[in-house]
């Protein structure tokens, strides 16, 4: 049990609009309980929009000794901002989340991985609102925002901002980010377990799961932009998800949540301009 896994949750309301009945609250106390139960402490993402629509949960969160974190105002893509956007967008989430914790917030995760080479000038205006980590690139090649070609262990932007990589492990010829989502979802336990164990002292694990992942009873409703077969294949396998995070946190140990990590040992510094 060398290997330790911080446990990282997306809190975000997915629904296309408000037809769709919400849930996301009522999954988000069964995760509760279930890291409760284990004694774990998470690091919750959390998106602004949401946070203004229901600060209560984001409150018994916090009560409860998990890390609130930053996922946008709006889960907007960092593709479809500008810089003037993205950082009164961020400030503006920023500010909610303060107020609602009563403490500063440190971390920050773009949605769906979209800091990538085409939005590094995200990076400096992270630094200058006083986000201190980031865990928001994929280093891989992905369908929607990969960053093949940035480094897969954390490591520092040259403004001192760290940036704690989504793990990746090899599964055929593919790179994935197999603690995660769709991926933890679908893969099975033993590949899952096998990545971890093999991944080196270097890399940071960390699970990036969302309330929908252990959300079986959610009605299948076609997400925009997506073809129904899609739609299909993003909503099924929710069932074991418990079951899979329950057998992690048998086979490794669970981390504090990054904002109590020491991150001091961090040397490797990264000018966006190389990249």
């Amino acid at each position: 049990m060398a290997t330790s896994i911080t446990f990282t949750l997306d809190l975000e309301d997915h629904r296309p609009d408000e037809s769709v009945p919400e849930r996301y609250s009522v999954v988000t106390e069964k995760i509760l309980e279930f890291l409760n139960e284990r004694a774990i402490k998470a690091t919750v993402f959390t998106v602004g929009t949401l946070a203004e629509k229901n600060p209560q949960l984001i409150r018994r969160i916090h009560d409860a000794g998990h890390e609130i974190a930053h996922h946008s105002y709006d889960h907007t893509p960092l593709t479809k901002q500008d810089s003037g956007q993205f950082r009164d967008h961020t400030k503006r989430a920023k500010d909610i989340l303060e107020d609602i914790t009563g403490e500063k917030i440190v971390g920050y995760r773009a949605p769906i991985f979209s800091l990538t080479r085409d939005t590094l000038w995200a990076v400096d205006i992270l630094k200058e609102l006083g986000l201190e980590y980031s865990s928001s690139v994929l280093p891989a090649p992905n369908p929607l925002h990969g960053f093949p070609g940035a480094p897969s262990s954390p490591f520092r932007w040259s403004n001192g901002l760290i940036e704690i990589p989504a793990p990746i492990g090899k599964v055929g010829p593919f790179l994935m980010p197999y603690l995660g989502g769709f991926y933890f979802r679908y893969l099975p336990f033993g590949v899952i377990e096998n990545k971890a164990k093999k991944a080196g002292d270097s890399v940071i694990l960390w699970t990036y799961c969302h309330p929908y992942d252990f959300d079986p009873e959610e009605k299948n409703w076609r997400i925009k932009g997506a073809s129904a077969p899609v739609s299909l294949l993003l909503w099924m396998n929710r069932k074991n998800t418990f079951n899979k995070l329950e057998r992690l946190a048998e086979s490794f140990e669970f981390s504090v949540p990054f904002k109590d990590q020491n991150f001091d040992s961090i040397t490797n510094v990264v000018d966006p301009s190389t990249l």
